[in-house]
């Protein structure tokens, strides 16, 4: 019978029905049992930001650590999906319910939900993991999320991670710091560096959106079209880096 209902939930989950996932975790669904395809009911409401069925699958039993095993995109752990996508009422009731903020993805080879909110530029959500006791330090194989953070722009995340202890000495692998990747990409135009990032030229027709920051920087954002229409891809950079530039050198002992 448990069984049976897993469909029915997960179904009820894509379609952000919370009464349906309630009633169904009544009659017995599992909050936790995979579906055939291997995504867990948590990792897929946590993924869309869906808080109050995440709510009813925690209170339910859920286990917040466990990965799902489902095809891209609804592959990988909970708090990792919410904190890549900024849902900062997912990851505070993660955490409240014992989520690790410092477990990998892909069986612990991966990001950590701070790298995550570091490389996207989510910095309530970053804070949030450190006040929840993340390793500011702890990134994926030589860069760190202040590392990622500084090659983003994001001031509000680099001023977190300093408060926070994170070590503005430590390089990857070309050597370079935080410092370095922040000094790389200062002065430089955005949505230029976007577009070669895309690999479209400056007449290409693509979307750009800029949207202010609270630091005073910009957020800019570069949609391109596939020529038929059928999907499009996303870029998207702050312009926080001579900021952060500045912010390091003062945190940065000699």
């Amino acid at each position: 019978m448990t069984e049976a209902l897993t469909p029915q939930l997960i179904s009820a989950i894509y379609a952000n029905q919370a009464g349906t996932v309630e009633a169904l975790l009544r009659q017995g669904a599992s909050p936790t049992a995979p579906d055939a395809d291997g995504e867990t009911p948590l990792y897929l409401a946590a993924v869309s930001g869906q808080l109050d069925i995440v709510r009813l699958l925690l209170e339910a039993g859920a286990a917040p650590d466990t990965e799902s095993r489902g095809q891209p995109g609804s592959d990988g752990l909970p708090l990792c999906a919410a904190a890549c996508w900024g849902h900062e009422e997912v990851v505070r009731a993660l955490l409240a319910h014992g989520a690790d903020p410092d477990l990998r993805e892909d069986d612990g080879t991966s990001y950590t939900p701070l790298m995550w909110a570091a490389t996207h530029g989510h910095h309530r959500t970053a804070q949030l993991l450190l006040e929840g006791q993340a390793d500011p330090d702890a990134g994926h194989r030589d860069r760190t999320p202040l590392m990622a953070a500084a090659e983003r722009g994001s001031v509000a995340v680099v001023r977190a991670l300093l408060h926070h202890g994170a070590t503005p000495q430590l390089t990857d692998a070309q050597g370079r710091t935080a410092w370095h990747i922040a000094h790389d990409a200062s002065g430089k135009d955005i949505e230029s560096e976007l577009r070669r990032k895309a690999g479209v030229t400056q007449d290409a027709r693509c979307e750009v959106r800029r949207s202010p920051r609270p630091e005073g920087t910009e957020l800019v954002e570069l949609t391109v079209h596939a020529p038929d229409g059928t999907h499009a891809s996303e870029y998207h950079q702050e312009t926080g880096h001579a900021a952060i530039v500045a912010l390091l050198e003062q945190n940065t002992p000699d």
